[in-house]
This record gives C-alpha cells, structure tokens and sequence, in this order.
C-alpha cells in the first residue's frame, strides 16, 4: 500500500507516508480507511516526498467527488502534503483549488512551513 497512515485520537491528528506510485485507488482506500478510523475531521500531514501521483484527469476529478461526499458525513480536516517535485507539486496546487470550498488541501516543499500551517488551523 503505498499511502500508510496512523491517527491519532489524543491529538486529533492523522500522519501518513506516500511511497512509490499513488494511484486513485490508493487514494480512495487512504480516505475511506481514514473515515473507518475516524480521523476525517482530524488535522493530516502527508509526507509525500517519497511519492508520484499516477492517476488521470479523470480520476483527479474522482478523488474531488470523494472528497465532497465525505464532507457531508463529516468536516473535512485541513492536510498539508509535502512533496518533493514540482510535477507532484503541480497536481496537489490543482486538487486544492478544485476542493476550496469543501476541505483545505495545500503542497509543501517544506516541512516546516508544512507543521506550522498545520498548527494555525
């Protein structure tokens, strides 16, 4: 499984780790393993530096339709995503904005700027 999570309930917040190709299904099976953890709401750090996104237009337009249906279960927590390419990067930039108005989703090159934007929201 190349996404691997870990929520955690004291401090309301999900770490997860990115490795190798992330397909669509990898990141439907994170989001809903995430929901049956109950960590949706939770604050995320995705550290995809190890990471590529492989997945299409369309699919991106999937992982946002998922998006929005889980939003209406439950709010939806802020996630910051460090990558290490611009390309992963690109694609990330492009998720956030088709998800602002439903959940907060933003690319780091940074880890640092990454956990302080996390520890704002």
């Amino acid at each position: 499984m190349p996404i691997i999570l870990g929520v955690d309930h004291e401090r309301k917040q999900v770490d997860a780790v990115g490795v190798g190709a992330v397909s669509y299904a990898d990141v439907e099976n994170h989001l809903l393993t995430e929901r049956h953890f109950g960590g949706i709401a939770y604050k995320e750090f995705i550290d995809g530096r190890a990471a590529e996104v492989h997945w299409t237009a369309r699919e991106a337009q999937k992982i946002v339709e998922l998006i929005r249906r889980l939003a209406v279960e439950s709010k939806v927590g802020p996630t910051a995503v460090l990558v290490s390419n611009d390309v992963t990067f690109g694609v990330m930039r492009m998720l956030e904005i088709l998800v602002e108005d439903t959940a907060e989703v933003k690319p780091f090159r940074s880890e640092d700027e990454a956990r302080a934007w996390l520890a704002l929201k």
